[in-house]
């Protein structure tokens, strides 16, 4: 049973940047290994980008964080070299199987 709904993947990024590279392959193997995990994706220079990072307190590039519907972080990664795909997985599995 799949619970995209109580939990929220997003990567924070800039596209033309070296970290860009990094981040097509973490999406790539994420989708390849958990189709059902939707990732977000945010430009850093954009409003949107800009305005997560800094409720998350991010300062390095790229980042990831896994939240909770309600916002409570279950995991965050910043800078590079980037998590396992199976580290961040692991945080949104853990919800899942908490909200059973």
């Amino acid at each position: 049973m799949c619970y995209n709904f109580f939990m929220r993947i997003v990567i924070i990024y800039r596209e033309n940047s070296e970290h860009a590279r990094p981040v097509i392959e973490f999406k790539e193997n994420m989708r390849r290994r958990y189709p059902e995990k939707n990732i977000e994706e945010l430009e850093i220079d954009s409003k949107a980008g800009a305005t997560e990072a800094s409720l998350y307190g991010i300062v390095q590039y790229p980042a990831i964080i896994v939240s909770a519907h309600e916002g409570n972080v279950l995991g965050q990664w910043e800078g590079l070299p980037l998590p396992l795909v199976d580290e961040v997985a692991g945080a949104a599995v853990e919800l899942e199987s908490r909200s059973v």
